[in-house]
Order: C-alpha cells, then sequence, then structure tokens
C-alpha cells in the first residue's frame, strides 16, 4: 500500500515550526528540568498482569495448589437447573422456533451428561456431538445469544466447597509469579497505598472494585488475594451496575435492594445468591445501608478497579442521569485530599479517562480494532456484546470489532487524554490515533501489558512515570490533522514512547510536555533487539532505534509512516540487561 501525500505533508508541517517547545527534552538545567517527587495518586496499568494464581498455573514458576483452591468453574446439568434454565427471562425471549432447538439440544446433552462435573470445555464439546439433521451442535453453541448463554453458565454452575464445607476459593502465590514485571506492578501500589498512611509501621487497607466484570462475585477472591500477598489488608465493595441501579431505585421511594436478583438478572448475571451466598448477602446488606460503603471508601488508603469491561465499571460509578454517583464523589474527594491511591488494570485504567481539557470533553473509548476503525470509523455509542463476532452483524448495527466510544468520557480521574490499555501488543496505535483527532482530543496514551502509567495529578504539572516491562506511547494532535474522503482516513500527529524509568509532565501553564528520560541520547540508528516481538510499531522502533529516515510499513489494509525531524529525540536505556529505545517528537501519518 503507498502512502500517497502523507510525508510531503508531515515534512511541511512539522519542519521548523518550533516542535522543539512540545518537549524540553532532556535537558536537566534549572530552569527546565520539572522537580518529580513519589506522590504519584493513579496507578494506570495497560492490563496483562500475569499472575499465578490456582486458576492461572500456567502463569507460576512453581505451582503448590492443592484440591482444596479453586482452579477453575465447574458445570453440572441438573434436572433443576434446566427446568430454571428453560423458564428464564433469556430463554422465554427467544423466538418459538429458537426455543424449541434450543430446548431440544439442552435435553439431548442432559440426557447423557446428567449430573456429571464438566468443565467449560467439556460443556463446549457436547454441545459439538450434538447433531441433527437441520443443526450442527458446534455452530448452535457458537451462536447462543449472550444473555442466554451467560444464563446457562450460571444455572449450571456448581458451587465448590473444600474439605470443611466452605466456598473454594481462587488464591495466588505471587513469590512464584514468572513475569517480575507484574509483581512489582501490585507491590508499588501497595507501596503508594502505605505512603498514605500516618504511622508507617501499620498495614495499608485497600478496595478492590470487580464492576468491570458480568460476574464481579467471581473475581473478587483473586484480588483480594493479591493484594494481600503484596501486605496490604483488603476489603471487596460490592459497587457494581447492579447496585447503583437498586441505589437509583431506593432513591426514588421504590424497593431496589429487595430486587438484587432481578435486577442482577436484568443485566445477564444469574443464580449468583447459590454460588456466592455470603458477597449476595452483603451487597444487599449495603445496598440497605450505603453509609457503610461510604464509610469504607473514606478508612482505606487505595482503591483497584479490575479488568473487563469498563462501560459495566463505569455504571458502576454514576448516577441514573450521568452524574457523579456519591461513591465517586468520595473516591475524587479523598484523592484531592492526599488520603486515597487509585489503580486500575485494563477496563479499570480505560474507564478512568474523562472530564475536560483544553475546553472539550475527554471520551472514555470502549471497543474496537485499528483496522475496522480505519475502514468503518468510530461510533458514539454503546460497545457491541462482548461474545460478538469481530466481522458479524451485532446490536445497532455493529460489528464486534467497531470502534467504540463514550463522548461524555468515563470517571474523570484522568482529564489530559485518551486512556488506551493491551496497546502495543494489540497494534491499537491507529485507533488511539483516529479516536483523538477525530474527537478534537489532543493526548491519547496507550498503555502496554504488565506496565502502569504513574500519575500525580495535583499541583501545578500534572506529573507522570512509566514503570513495568513495556511501554506508554502518547499521540499529541495539537498540529495534527484529520482527513475523510469517500472511505478514505488520512490522520497526522505527533508520538512519544516512554519505557520504564522515563518520567514527563505536562505544564498547565505553557501547556506541553516536559521530558525527563532515563537513558542515554541517541543519534544514530541503532537496531536494539526489542524486549518483547509483539506490536509491530513498537518492533519497528526498536530496531531503528535514532533513525533519522522515515520508516514505512503497512498492517491489516494500513498503511503508516513514522518522519523523524530535526525535533525527534531517540534514548536508550538499559533496564536489568534488556536495552529500551525511547523516543519523544516523533511526526507520523497514517491512512487506509
Amino acid at each position: 500500500m503507498q502512502m500517497s501525500a502523507l510525508p510531503a505533508v508531515i515534512a511541511l508541517m512539522f519542519s521548523c515550526t518550533g516542535w522543539a517547545n512540545v518537549g524540553e527534552n532532556t535537558d536537566k538545567s534549572d530552569e527546565n528540568r520539572v522537580i518529580f517527587e513519589d506522590n504519584y495518586n493513579l496507578v494506570l496499568v495497560g492490563g496483562g498482569l500475569s499472575t499465578c494464581s490456582s486458576f492461572s498455573q500456567k502463569n507460576c514458576l512453581d505451582s503448590s495448589f492443592s484440591q482444596q483452591h479453586k482452579q477453575q468453574s465447574l458445570y453440572q446439568i441438573t434436572e433443576n437447573a434446566v427446568q430454571s434454565l428453560l423458564s428464564s427471562a433469556p430463554f422465554l425471549h427467544q423466538p418459538e422456533d429458537y426455543r424449541a432447538d434450543f430446548s431440544r439440544v439442552i435435553k439431548n446433552i442432559y440426557a447423557k451428561l446428567q449430573n456429571k462435573s464438566l468443565t467449560s470445555g467439556d460443556l463446549r464439546d457436547a454441545f459439538s456431538r450434538v447433531n441433527y439433521s437441520n443443526l450442527n451442535g458446534s455452530l448452535f453453541y457458537q451462536e447462543i445469544p449472550d444473555r442466554l448463554y451467560y444464563a446457562m453458565l450460571d444455572f449450571f454452575e456448581i458451587r465448590q466447597l473444600d474439605d470443611r464445607g466452605n466456598r473454594k476459593t481462587e488464591v495466588t502465590d505471587l513469590a512464584q509469579n514468572k513475569n517480575p514485571h507484574s509483581r512489582a506492578v501490585y507491590h508499588r501500589f501497595v507501596e503508594m497505598a502505605k505512603a498514605r498512611l500516618e504511622k508507617q509501621d501499620t498495614t495499608p487497607r485497600i478496595a478492590v472494585i470487580t464492576a468491570s466484570s458480568r460476574d464481579p462475585f467471581e473475581v473478587a477472591d483473586f484480588y483480594q488475594s493479591v493484594f494481600k500477598e503484596a501486605g496490604a489488608e483488603v476489603i471487596w465493595l460490592p459497587l457494581d451496575k447492579s447496585y447503583q441501579q437498586a441505589r437509583n431505585l431506593e432513591e426514588k421511594g421504590f424497593a431496589g435492594c429487595e430486587k438484587l436478583t432481578d435486577i442482577r438478572a436484568a443485566n445477564g448475571s444469574f443464580n449468583r445468591e447459590a454460588i456466592y451466598p455470603n458477597r449476595t448477602a452483603l451487597q444487599k446488606s449495603v445496598c440497605q445501608d450505603p453509609q457503610q460503603l461510604y464509610q469504607q471508601i473514606r478508612q482505606v488508603q487505595g482503591v483497584f478497579f479490575n479488568g473487563g469491561d469498563q462501560s459495566l465499571t463505569l455504571a458502576a460509578l454514576l448516577n441514573e442521569e450521568g452524574t457523579d454517583s456519591k461513591e465517586l464523589q468520595l473516591i475524587k474527594q479523598q484523592m484531592a485530599g492526599g488520603k486515597l491511591v487509585v489503580g486500575g488494570t485494563s477496563a479499570g485504567t480505560a474507564v478512568q479517562s474523562g472530564g475536560v481539557f483544553a475546553n472539550r470533553p475527554v471520551p472514555m473509548i470502549s471497543n474496537g480494532d485499528s483496522a475496522t476503525a480505519f475502514a468503518r470509523g468510530p461510533f458514539a455509542t454503546p460497545p457491541p456484546g462482548t461474545r460478538c463476532a469481530d466481522d458479524s452483524k451485532c446490536c445497532n448495527g455493529l460489528q464486534g470489532s467497531d470502534l467504540t466510544y463514550r463522548a461524555g468520557g468515563g470517571s474523570g480521574l484522568f482529564n489530559l487524554g485518551i486512556l488506551d490499555t493491551h496497546f502495543s501488543e494489540r497494534d491499537r496505535e491507529a485507533r488511539l490515533a483516529l479516536l483523538s483527532t477525530y474527537t478534537g482530543t489532543r493526548f491519547g496514551f496507550g498503555v502496554d501489558e504488565a506496565t502502569a502509567l504513574l500519575v500525580n495529578t495535583t499541583g501545578t504539572n500534572i506529573k507522570m512515570e512509566v514503570i513495568g516491562q513495556g511501554g506508554v506511547f502518547v499521540t499529541d494532535s495539537q498540529s495534527g490533522i484529520y482527513k475523510l474522503q469517500g472511505n478514505k482516513r488520512q490522520l497526522v500527529a505527533s508520538s512519544h514512547y516512554l519505557n520504564h524509568g522515563d518520567r514527563f509532565a505536562f505544564d498547565t501553564q505553557e501547556k506541553q510536555l516536559r521530558f525527563e528520560l532515563a537513558g542515554n541520547v541517541v543519534t544514530d540508528r541503532i537496531n536494539v533487539t526489542p524486549v518483547l516481538e509483539e506490536g509491530v510499531w513498537r518492533r519497528l522502533l526498536s530496531h531503528n532505534c535514532g533513525t533519522q529516515e522515515p520508516l514505512n510499513w503497512s498492517l491489516d489494509n494500513i498503511a503508516y509512516v513514522a518522519m523523524p525531524t530535526e525535533d525527534t529525540l531517540f534514548s536508550l536505556s538499559d533496564n536489568k540487561g534488556q536495552q529500551r529505545c525511547s523516543y519523544i517528537n516523533l511526526p507520523f501519518g497514517i491512512e487506509n
């Protein structure tokens, strides 16, 4: 694919135009240097925190878990479970012909596997072995509507008990973690929470919010275990979409808390009282007396949001009319007062972008890949279902891989730009740059996996630091362009990529970024073997660290060019024997 006139456009826009003041490169003179203090109050993780646990023993150096720990979800097709499923709203709302086929398939499987313990793979295989003259079991399984699929899993799930009759839980073992960067991120968050204690010899309290998951109860065990291992006292806050909807009903004088079971079912979560009786009872109790939850937020030094679906997390944080809930208001107050550090991973990071920057609302990205974004453009609409195939039509005419966003943004804890995650690993540079330029949002921040962007949102300057396995990609569209002609999209902007130990800050007076890179300046091309091979953009720039020549490549019918200018600066650092290539002020162009 040819790059048309974009290189000429880039050269015209970014040559001799004062681009040096986008960043003060690595000048450490007193008048230019930003003073960085370790008082960050946001930990934005790009996902991919591979963690050794009884559920994920592939992430362990050595597995030491027993059958007393929960190692996977198990399912059992009983007569009662089948009856519950076939009388549930997700089944009854299907067309008559589909109900007949689904009922026939389920009863066929029940006749063969009744009362046997099944893994999710066993259940899928059971469908594949069903073949009628007009029905393919494997295809039928793939096309089960989302709500019915999750109802089936929830009604068939077994409550697993240990030898003492207690519910089995997922447990972690950080000491056996294969990935040291993931372990370091957990510990860093706990250390930052501890720094907010008046007495340093006490244990910090961290609250975990698992609202990003369809089933928030399931993943609560993991986060309680991992932060306890990292040195904290941990509580789980039963704050999710269903809770917030129940509270909204209560505020209007209706019986919302008593209807939590029905509300959860409407949100695609079923039969949770049978599997997690204590957690569901806690949610009901807190719903009836929300002062319990408010007091817990006031008493913790850290709040951490899990990964999953950022739209679900946001629904847990906003009132029905879209304003900040009491819980979000308290979190913001505690942060502003220096009493709280907030962290999140994947969706728990993406949800934090929002608020207003440069008199424009900062959107929240919610779905999509780069190729589809350039083919079809962005959509300011809720994302498609999680089980919707990438290239198939879903609700609202969307495809599963469409780029969607919430124009009003997320929580607003981070208002400097759009936050994106799993970044280099999933080649998301084009989707982030497109959404930023399309919405007139100056900055976009893409955080790689097992990597964290630490942020201090207080003070005159917004200060940031990168830690972890990968880096943080920053797109700056202040001098960029975006064009749409027919189905052809073009954009031009500037980029920065920061690695472990690199620091930078946004000067709120001069409206510019300043950088303090950890490595040494590179003026000639060096072929650096990348620490991680995933990500075409990241890999190519590593192989061409310090280049003064344009780089051209294509991926998934999108053409890219990166064009260094006299203001582009490359830096090479060493992190535990691994070389990292950082750069600032690198203009680029993208088109399909």
